[in-house]
């Protein structure tokens, strides 16, 4: 069973309609829409599921800040995500199931990483 966290829309973009910026857990995100049946009202809360999209070769490096945070790149929807690395979890401003990260790099197990991300998806 996928987890779902409440969110609010803060803004929809204007010249890509699949962009959406969203306030989850008192971080701002840029997503990247991959599913919605109706039309998103900014302002209005959402029960929303997320993934992320990772590059090829390496994403991942060891931190060195205790942070779970999302720090943009450019204007695109590529993107760091800070957080801890618990087993298969990395938690972040939101926890990520299933990441696998921690068998391609197991030495970063129990410690604060610093994930690059092609995308932040969002599904309404």
């Amino acid at each position: 069973m996928t987890k779902t966290y409440n969110v609010v829309v803060v803004e929809v973009g204007d010249n890509v309609e699949e962009e959406v910026v969203l306030l989850v857990a008192g971080t701002l995100v840029k997503c990247f829409v991959n599913y919605c049946p109706e039309g998103i009202v900014v302002g209005d809360s959402y029960e929303v599921e997320f993934s992320i999209n990772f590059p090829d070769g390496d994403y991942v490096i060891l931190s060195g800040e205790e942070k779970a945070a999302v720090e943009s790149i450019g204007s695109g929807f590529s993107c760091f995500v800070y957080g801890y690395l618990d087993g298969s979890i990395f938690r972040s401003f939101i926890d990520f199931p299933d990441q696998e990260i921690h068998y391609e790099y197991p030495g970063l197990n129990e410690k604060y990483i610093k994930v690059k991300v092609e995308r932040i998806n969002v599904s309404f």
